[in-house]
Parts: C-alpha cells; structure tokens; sequence
C-alpha cells in the first residue's frame, strides 16, 4: 500500500523548507497590501533621498540650533498676571481636554445606546417584539449610527472654528469642538462594545422578571464597564493631544503659543512650548494608565 505525502496545512510550519507556508487567500492579502502601499507612496510622492539629502539634514540641524536654548524667561513662563503665561497656556489645555471629555460621555452614551442594535431591535430582549417595534428600533439604530458618522467625520479643527465663531476665541470654544468631535468617537465604541456583549447574560436577567431598560443597566452595562473605562481614557489622552492644535483657530491652549512663535519665528520660545506639551503629554499617559490599572 503506497503511502500518501500529505501537505503541510496553511500557516503550519514546514521542516522541509524550514520555513512557514503561507495560503494562497494571505499571498493574495499580501500581495494587495504591497500593491496599496506602492500606490499610497506614489500619491504622497515619497522621496527618500530629498529627506535624507545634505541639504535638508542642514536645514534641520540650523532650525534646531535656532531654538536652543529654550526660553525660559520668567514673563514668558508665567506672564504679568495669572491668566497669562505658558504655563497657564498648559493648564488651559488640560483643562480643555477634560471638559471635552465630560461633555462627549455625557453625550455619547445616550448614543451609544440607541445606536446598538441589542438594545434597540435584536437579540434576546425582543424575542417576542412585534415586526413594527424591530423595524422601529432599526430605524433609530441607524440613524443614531448615522449622526455619530458625522461628528466624528468632521475634524476638531473644524469643530474649533465653528464654535469659535459662534462663541468667540478662547478655551471655551475649544471645549465645545473637542466635545462634540468625541462624542462620535465615544459613541461609536461604546455601542461597538455593547453589541458585543454575552446574550446569554442579558436573556438571564429578562427572563427574571426585569423590563428591557433594566435588562441593559444590569445585563449588558456590567459587561463593558471596564472597557468603557479604559477606552474613555485613551480618548482623554488624544484630546489633550489635539488641545494643543486648537490655537491654530483662536480656541484657546498651548496652541496659541505654537502658532505665534511659528509666525514670529521665535525658535527658542517654541521649543520651550514642545518641551512643555512633551511634558504634559507623558505625565497625562501616566496618569490615564495609573487610573486604568486601577480601574480594570
């Protein structure tokens, strides 16, 4: 009887050619991943050798040594009252992002719930609901999904403008525009987890006896609580991060010193307002991860 050679299966390792075998879906996936990635660079127009070329490696070791020493005069650290100063520029921003961040969980999770589908028209709590409820609950679902594409497809940037506009310049405008863009980006996770959740554990607390609202608050909730959590401070990290760009549009922050020092081109006193967003930036990721750990 002869014997059959069988084939290594996909992604198992192979002794022969000492070497993993790849299917022919992931060299295709592989494949198209380095087409993209061609045609990606072709539009971006990368050029490697301008990057690295003498001239440019000269250009940015001069734009560095314009900056050093950093400034770091007492009136441009602390200005001539306590609403000026870069230092007060940094805790403006923080202040922005917290907000901000407030205001998109206040809003995001009303969202996120109409926008999930376990909670509005599938799965066990409506087993036993009319055609024109589901239909009704889809409906809601998918516009609510809808209004969340929106404010996270409009950049922060934009938001900071509209709001600039309508409020006037400062950190207040900042607030609202960091808010609003998080609120679709918080709502969209927040959904995303629920929908994730066990059904197993939602049906059990509905078959006890609870209405549909209770079978959500006691069910489902419980089960992204942490994740909520975690994912809540991530975003708060990005918004300090996009705090400080909101100057550009006069809403107040860190930004406001970038975008001045880079319009009078004061090199040392916008390395000095680097070093600070750096700063702020590391203690921040500490503290997020710190509250993280002890939230999860």
């Amino acid at each position: 009887m002869s014997e059959r050679t069988s084939k290594p299966a996909a992604d198992e390792f192979d002794p022969d050619r000492g070497e993993s075998v790849l299917s022919k879906r992931q060299l295709g996936w592989l494949l198209t991943g380095t087409v993209a990635l061609a045609l990606a660079a072709w539009v971006v127009e990368v050029d490697i050798p301008a990057l690295v070329s003498p001239a440019a490696r000269e250009q940015m070791v001069a734009f560095v040594a314009e900056g050093i020493p950093p400034d770091t005069s007492s009136e441009y650290l602390f200005g001539r009252n306590l609403r000026e100063g870069l230092l007060w520029a940094v805790i403006e921003t923080l202040a922005i992002s917290v907000v901000a961040t407030a205001l998109a969980v206040v809003f995001a999770v009303p969202l996120a719930l109409a926008s999930s589908a376990p909670v509005m028209h599938r799965g066990p709590l409506y087993a036993d609901a009319s055609r024109t409820r589901r239909t009704f609950g889809r409906t809601v679902a998918q516009a609510s999904r809808f209004f969340l594409s929106f404010l996270r497809s409009v950049p922060g940037l934009v938001w900071g403008f509209l709001f600039v506009t309508a409020v006037g310049l400062g950190p207040f405008a900042g607030a609202l525009a960091l808010g609003v863009h998080n609120t679709g980006v918080l709502g969209k996770l927040y959904a995303d987890f629920l929908e994730d959740t066990d059904p197993m554990t939602t049906e059990a607390v509905a078959t006890s006896g609870a209405t549909r609202f209770q079978a959500v608050c006691h069910g489902m909730i419980p089960q992204v609580t942490a994740t909520v959590a975690s994912y809540t401070l991530y975003r708060w990290e990005c918004t300090i991060r996009s705090a400080t760009i909101l100057g550009f549009v006069g809403a107040g922050g860190i930004g406001y010193y970038l975008v001045i020092t880079i319009q009078r081109l004061q090199y040392a006193k916008l390395l000095t307002a680097i070093v600070a967003v750096f700063v702020l930036v590391v203690c921040s990721d500490a503290l997020a991860s710190r509250l993280r750990e002890r939230l999860t």
